[in-house]
């Protein structure tokens, strides 16, 4: 996958529909993946908490939470979980918006038309993130 050796993360956090193309890719070592409306068969789970450098991410695909019609439940669920960041998908639009201290962050999609990403930064309980496209070209 070209984004991983351009971008040479130390981690990947895939919010779900299409892990199963990442079959023969080498990925970080810090890689989380979260089951979404088309992972039929996955056995990745709907969500994950974790905590990266002392910020606490919550992690789902968002279809769950209404994400196309409203941000207000998945806002009340990262309220709820104490998260510092929730990280969604679904929509397969980008979207960084900051609630007080509670970032709700969609990275975009990886499709053969559309390469978008987003770069979270977290170093000892700061964080900051970055969206990006990578070029077709």
């Amino acid at each position: 996958m070209r984004l991983l050796a351009l971008e040479k993360p130390d981690g990947l956090l895939f919010c779900g529909d299409g892990s199963d193309d990442f079959g023969g890719v080498t990925l970080p070592a810090k890689t989380m993946f979260v089951a979404g409306n088309c992972d039929f068969f996955s056995k990745e789970p709907l969500t994950r908490e974790l905590v990266w450098e002392g910020v606490r991410i919550f992690m789902t695909h968002g279809h769950r939470y209404m994400v196309k019609r409203t941000m207000d439940v998945l806002l009340s669920e990262g309220y709820a979980r104490d998260a510092q960041v929730v990280l969604y998908g679904h929509t397969h639009m980008q979207n960084a918006e900051y609630h007080g201290g509670l970032l709700l962050l969609n990275p975009g999609t990886m499709s053969r038309y559309n390469q978008y990403y987003a770069i979270l930064t977290v170093t000892n309980g700061v964080y900051d993130c970055e969206l990006k496209q990578l070029s077709l070209r």
